[in-house]
C-alpha cells in the first residue's frame, strides 16, 4: 500500500482547524493522521493512494467549511 501525503495552508484560526480535524477523524479507515504546524499548515497522511487521500480530505473540507472551502484552504503541494 502506498503512503500518501497532502498538505494544506489554512488561516490560523483554532475553531476552523478543529472543525477540519474532527471531520477527518470521523471518516472510515484507513485512518488519516494530521500533522499541524504553528503556521496553520496541515499535513494529512494515510496508507492509501494519493487520489483517495485527497478525495477524503476534500470531503472533510466540505463537511467542515461548506462548498466554498477553496476560499479558506489551499493546497501547498498541488
Amino acid at each position: 500500500m502506498e503512503h500518501a501525503r497532502f498538505t494544506l495552508v489554512l488561516p490560523n484560526e483554532p475553531e476552523l482547524l478543529d472543525r477540519l480535524i474532527t471531520a477527518v477523524a470521523v471518516q472510515d479507515g484507513p485512518p488519516i493522521t494530521v500533522g499541524r504546524s504553528a503556521t496553520a499548515v496541515l499535513a494529512f497522511e494515510c496508507d492509501t493512494w494519493d487520489g483517495m487521500l485527497r478525495s477524503r480530505v476534500v470531503q472533510a473540507l466540505e463537511a467542515a467549511f461548506g462548498p466554498d472551502w477553496q476560499q479558506i484552504a489551499r493546497p501547498l503541494d498541488a
